[in-house]
């Protein structure tokens, strides 16, 4: 039984000192990009901008807003391509295209369905910008200088790519909304900042990234065609097309000023499925990302190891705990209560550290939804990766 305590011991000093590093470094990221060299080095950057929008059954008010945003930012050289991927509701959503077709910004590509990576391929394709946004039919882009900032990194020859500050749309609708807010907000300003310290971000967030277009060039048609167990990859696209601007060679990095807003999950179903989603574009990327992890700095290879790790530390740990509890004593379950909460507290203060938002203190909540829910989907994902649907609606 000895034996069993130290699979929780060993998982809770990996997963605390995982959060403090990270924290510690995004907290770094976040101090550099508020520095006055950065600042000036960065800002005052253009270029031609193209936005590719790819669009499939998507509610009509939410494209209207997503198409509005757009056409709000104040930007002199922009155009967008709207593609719509055999959408269903297409009758629906023509007169919204409508709307925009006037607009000399706007290009749409009505096309039979093949998948967003299809979509994306058919804007990129089309396009003149020299630097390509990526965002979701459902985003609103931060008007008016939204795409001014998240552009503005691109000055730097080395910068291949940048993901923006994805936030919430729908975050009062009810708790679960609430709760996917504020992971959002740790996802991108604790985990994708600190990778961003290090030019390794690893997924390019799909609501709104941007893109260098002569490397989008050199890798669009390894894109399209990746192959996974036989099947032709669908899902996952915005964490494989980050894996290969990676693969060349090029810094990733992340911009905090370059805000967006996308509806999330209103529904447990509904974010079951967007979970099952991310986690298999997750293990199925761990291991082209393997591949090109000596092109950069270490701590890729380290926050590869614990998001890959921690996990199942997390399943044997607890159970561990449930032996411990039926055999000698009920109240070792405390102990597991305990890192729990920690973690989730160290990330909840952290926010409250920076928004002012006690609202953080709900990630408590989060931190067992993570154990009693999101643990079994990663294992329903990885017995499940050949199965390639969109899996969006």
């Amino acid at each position: 039984m000895y034996t069993l305590g130290i699979f929780l011991v060993v998982y809770g000093f990996l997963a605390l000192t995982h959060i403090l590093v990270q924290l510690v470094f995004a907290h770094g990221e976040h101090r550099k990009q508020k520095s006055k060299k950065f600042h000036d080095f960065h800002n005052g950057h253009t270029a031609t901008v193209s936005v590719v929008v790819p669009c499939f059954n998507e509610n009509p008010e939410w494209l209207d807003q997503c198409l509005n945003s757009i056409a709000s930012q104040d930007y002199p050289e922009l155009e967008a391509i709207v593609v719509d991927d055999g959408s269903k509701n297409r009758q629906q959503l023509l007169p919204v295209f409508e709307k925009y077709k006037n607009n000399e910004m706007f290009h749409f590509i009505l096309q039979e369905n093949g998948g967003k990576r299809e979509a994306h391929k058919a804007g990129f394709d089309m396009v003149r910008g020299e630097i390509i946004v990526t965002i979701d039919s459902d985003t609103i882009i931060e008007a008016p200088h939204g795409i001014r900032h998240i552009i503005k990194q691109f000055k730097d020859p080395k910068v291949g790519a940048v993901t923006g500050d994805v936030r919430v749309v729908n975050k009062k609708e009810n708790f679960l909304t609430q709760l996917i807010s504020y992971r959002y907000w740790t996802a991108f300003h604790q985990e994708r900042a600190a990778q961003s310290l290090f030019n390794v971000l690893m997924c390019c967030s799909g609501p709104f990234s941007a893109y260098r277009r002569s490397v989008l060039e050199k890798v669009k048609k390894a894109y399209v065609s990746q192959i996974f167990l036989g099947q032709k990859c669908t899902y996952g696209d915005d964490r494989h097309l980050t894996n290969l601007v990676l693969e060349e060679g090029h810094q990733v990095r992340f911009d905090n000023k370059a805000v967006s807003y996308t509806y999330v999950p209103n529904t447990l179903w509904k974010y079951v499925r967007q979970q099952i989603r991310w986690n298999k574009s997750f293990y199925r990327e761990m291991l082209w990302t393997l591949k090109h992890i000596h092109k950069h700095h270490f701590y890729m290879t380290y926050e590869l190891l614990m998001q890959f790790l921690l996990p199942f530390l997390l399943l044997i740990a607890l159970a561990s705990v449930v032996i411990q509890a039926v055999f000698i004593d009920a109240s070792h379950l405390w102990k597991y209560l305990v890192v729990l909460m920690a973690i989730a507290l160290l990330r909840a203060i952290y926010g409250i550290y920076r928004t002012g938002d006690f609202g953080f203190l709900r990630f408590i909540v989060y931190g067992f939804m993570h154990v009693l829910l999101l643990i079994p989907v990663r294992l329903y994902s990885i017995a499940t990766l050949k199965n390639v649907k969109w899996g969006t609606r």
